[in-house]
């Protein structure tokens, strides 16, 4: 579906007697680093780093895919398009790691040759999948606007159920991370139930990590498990099952080798026997997130408690022009975010200039106390 153009945003905000839609983007860069919301929305101060890859890829990987569904390309033509745009985003220096030349390249081939698998391998979803529909979400007495990446209606144990899904181009969340970046999901899912009535039970929440599949596999016993695999290594990472079964089905040493070396090659399971074949599935790693009332009750009065602090900061800092009022110390565990995915450099970001800056004088004071040892040749004073 086509975004909304600034003037129809402005009359939905006129309908609603409004003077802000929010969106999860902009509550999620406050959560992320509220100086950096400062900068952004408040002062709408440019972003001065180009250099990032991340971004830019994620966004073109978004952009490529869409054409998919909207049968502007094949799965050969998104393969095209996206080296295409790697030469693109080469020529323009970006980079995966802005600190380490042989560390951005080993990334670099691995991610390149995930999404590269993704392209030519993915699917289609076929049951009348919708592209970026609009959503107008309610929050307490906040109003959120958002697009959701593809949603679509599917049958589930005799039920009809709503599909949102998210493209990732990330590594893959699990376990706590999963929960801690689902924010937007349980966002939508909320506006997909104001909506249509549907209830929670049946809206269907999810991740297309698009780096990797899923492999359902079934064992020797029969017992049938799931794996999430990067799409570079699926040859090498189903190398113990496969040769279980090839074992099973009794083929000799010199067949088992060649196979195994033909599968992990080739990075594909096509060139194994059928009946070993039949042992895997392998599909997009779709990743579901638990979704109930209570998960969209606490989610809604943790978005609420952001937006006061939020318009009680803004208020202050219309007032005051105090840039502390938003200041948050850069910490090692946040100090990635700042490294590689945020806009703002040092230059214009003060908080991780500090970081950065003692980080230095660390450095300074270790050297200087190694050189000091170093240095130190008293103990020659009893053999000269």
């Amino acid at each position: 579906m086509t975004r909304k153009k600034g003037e129809e945003l402005e009359k939905i905000k006129k309908d609603l007697k409004i003077d802000k839609l929010w969106s999860w983007s902009r509550i999620n860069t406050y959560i992320n680093c509220p100086y950096e919301y400062m900068l952004k929305y408040i002062l709408k101060i440019p972003e001065d780093k180009k250099d990032s890859i991340y971004a830019v890829s994620g966004n073109y990987a978004h952009s490529i895919v869409e054409k998919l569904y909207r049968n502007e390309l094949d799965n050969q033509g998104m393969l095209n398009e996206y080296e295409e745009k790697l030469f693109e985003f080469n020529t323009m220096g970006l980079m995966y790691d802005r600190t380490d030349k042989d560390k951005n390249e080993k990334i670099a081939k691995k991610y390149e040759a995930c999404m590269r698998h993704f392209f030519l391998n993915h699917k289609k979803v076929t049951n009348k999948p919708i592209i970026e529909p609009f959503l107008l979400i309610k929050i307490g007495n906040q109003y959120f606007q958002g697009y959701i990446d593809i949603l679509n209606v599917e049958e589930r144990n005799g039920r009809k159920k709503i599909f949102i899904s998210d493209w990732k181009t990330s590594s893959l969340y699990s376990g706590k991370k999963l929960i801690e970046n689902s924010g937007q999901l349980l966002l939508y899912a909320e506006g997909i139930h104001q909506k249509t009535n549907m209830p929670y039970e049946d809206i269907i929440i999810r991740f297309n990590f698009m780096k990797y599949v899923n492999v359902t596999y079934t064992q020797k016993n029969g017992e049938i498990k799931v794996r999430q695999i990067e799409r570079n290594s699926i040859g090498e990472k189903l190398k113990s099952n496969t040769k279980t079964w090839l074992k099973h089905f009794k083929y000799s040493e010199d067949d088992i080798e060649n196979l195994l070396f033909q599968m992990i090659e080739t990075n594909t399971i096509e060139c194994l026997p059928k009946e070993v074949q039949e042992k895997f599935k392998i599909n997009d790693c779709f990743v579901e997130v638990e979704l109930n009332e209570e998960i969209i009750d606490n989610h809604k009065q943790y978005i609420t408690n952001i937006i006061v602090d939020i318009i009680k900061k803004e208020k202050e800092f219309e007032k005051t022009k105090d840039k502390n009022i938003f200041w948050k110390d850069i910490t090692r565990e946040s100090s990635y975010y700042h490294a590689v995915l945020s806009g703002y450099s040092s230059k214009i970001h003060e908080p991780y200039r500090k970081y950065l800056e003692e980080l230095d004088d660390k450095d300074s004071k270790r050297v200087e106390k190694d050189k000091s040892i170093i240095d130190d040749l008293s103990w020659l004073d009893g053999i000269l």
